[in-house]
C-alpha cells in the first residue's frame, strides 16, 4: 500500500525538525511534506480553519478550543517549542516596578491574552509572587507591528480587565514610552538593546531565577505541540504513533548534531559550556517528548488555563492526546 501523503505546517527549527524539513527522515507509512510558517500567521490559521493534515499549534489555544468542545484536531505529545518565560517580562525603564508584586494595579501589555507564554507568566506571578490576573489591567495588541487578530473567542471573566490598544500602536512602543508599565511578550523589545534604558527586564538575573524555578517545580514550560486533523486520525489511528516516533527521531538527530562541538552546529561560541550547564541543571534528557514523560508539565498547563479563565473546564492530559501515544516509549 502506498504511503499516505500528508502536509505538516510548522516552524523550521535549526535542530529538532531539520531532518523532517530536509526530507532525509520520513515517518513510517507517511510521505510528509513540510511547509514553513512564522508562528503568528500559523497559529491564527490553525485556530480558525483546518488547512493542514498535521500542524504545530499553540498549546494554550489547543487546550482552550478542546475545552469549548472543538474536536477538529487531536494532539500528539511532540513539544516543538519549550521556553522559560521569566526573562520575557519587560518594564518601562523609568517606572517604579522593581519586583513582581509591583505589577499589581499596573497596565500590562500582552500580544494575545490566551497565548501560551502569557499563561505560564501569569501562573508564575500568581503562584510565586501573589499577583492575580484580576489585579492587572491588561492590554492586547500587536507586539512590534500594529494590528491585533484574536485567535480564540474568550468568555468575559468577572473582575478581569482586557482592552485592545489602538490599531496604529504596538506594545513594544508603548512600553518604551511608558504608556504601559510592562509587557509580557515572546520577543525582546528593541528599546532593551538600544542603550536608551527605556526598557528593562523585570528579572535582571532571569537565568538564575528560571533555573531555581525548574529545580523547585520540575517544569520546563511547553509552548507548542503538534496536532493532527481528527478526521484523518479517525480513518488512520496509526498515524499518531508514527508521527510521534518520527518527530522524536528527528529531535534525537538534531541533539546529536548539536553535541558535536568540534565543529559548532550553531553560531554560539560557548555552546559546549551551555550544553554542560543544561545537563547539570536539567539532566541529559531535558527536552522530552512523550505523554507520560511530561505529566507534571501538562497537568500544570491544564490547571493554569482553567484558573485563568481560558478553559471552559479543567481538562486532563489524557483527553487531549491521542490514546495511541499515551504509552509510547520514545
Amino acid at each position: 500500500m502506498a504511503d499516505l501523503e500528508l502536509t505538516f505546517a510548522g516552524i523550521d527549527y535549526l535542530d529538532r525538525t531539520r531532518a523532517l524539513f530536509a526530507g532525509s527522515l520520513q515517518p513510517a507509512g507517511i510521505q510528509l511534506k513540510c511547509l514553513t510558517f512564522g508562528p503568528y500567521e500559523l497559529f491564527q490559521r490553525v485556530a480558525q480553519k483546518v488547512e493542514f493534515d498535521v500542524a504545530e499549534m499553540s498549546a494554550s489555544t489547543y487546550i482552550t478550543l478542546v475545552s469549548q468542545g472543538d474536536r477538529r484536531y487531536v494532539a500528539i505529545p511532540v513539544f516543538l517549542s519549550r521556553l522559560f518565560r521569566h526573562g520575557y517580562i519587560f518594564v518601562h525603564g523609568a517606572c517604579d516596578v522593581r519586583e513582581p508584586a509591583d505589577l499589581a494595579g499596573r497596565r500590562v501589555g500582552v500580544p494575545d491574552y490566551e497565548m501560551t507564554a502569557a499563561v505560564w507568566q501569569r501562573a508564575v506571578l500568581t503562584h510565586d509572587y501573589g499577583v492575580a490576573p484580576e489585579q492587572i489591567r491588561w492590554f492586547q495588541g500587536g507586539e512590534f507591528q500594529p494590528g491585533f487578530v484574536q485567535r480564540v473567542k474568550l468568555d468575559s471573566r468577572p473582575g478581569l480587565s482586557i482592552e485592545v490598544i489602538p490599531e496604529d500602536q504596538t506594545l513594544h512602543e508603548m512600553v518604551a514610552t511608558g504608556e504601559i508599565d510592562a509587557v509580557l511578550c515572546p520577543h525582546t523589545p528593541a528599546a532593551l538593546r538600544d542603550g536608551s534604558g527605556r526598557v528593562r527586564r523585570l528579572f535582571g538575573n532571569y537565568v538564575e531565577v528560571e533555573q531555581d524555578y525548574y529545580r523547585r517545580t520540575g517544569i520546563f514550560p511547553i509552548m507548542h505541540l503538534v496536532v493532527v486533523r481528527r478526521d484523518l486520525y479517525e480513518r488512520h489511528p496509526w498515524v499518531a504513533a508514527s508521527l510521534t516516533a518520527a518527530f522524536a527521531q528527528a529531535q534525537a538527530l538534531g541533539w546529536m548534531r548539536m553535541g558535536e562541538v568540534g565543529a559548532l552546529a550553531v553560531m554560539l561560541p560557548w555552546l559546549n559550556r551551555d550544553l554542560e550547564e543544561i545537563s547539570q541543571v536539567m539532566g541529559p534528557d531535558h527536552w522530552r517528548y512523550g505523554f507520560r514523560e511530561n505529566d507534571v508539565v501538562l497537568r500544570a498547563l491544564c490547571r493554569y488555563s482553567y484558573e485563568q479563565g481560558l478553559s471552559a473546564r479543567e481538562l486532563t492530559p489524557e483527553e487531549i492526546f491521542a490514546p495511541e501515544t499515551h504509552d509510547l516509549r520514545l
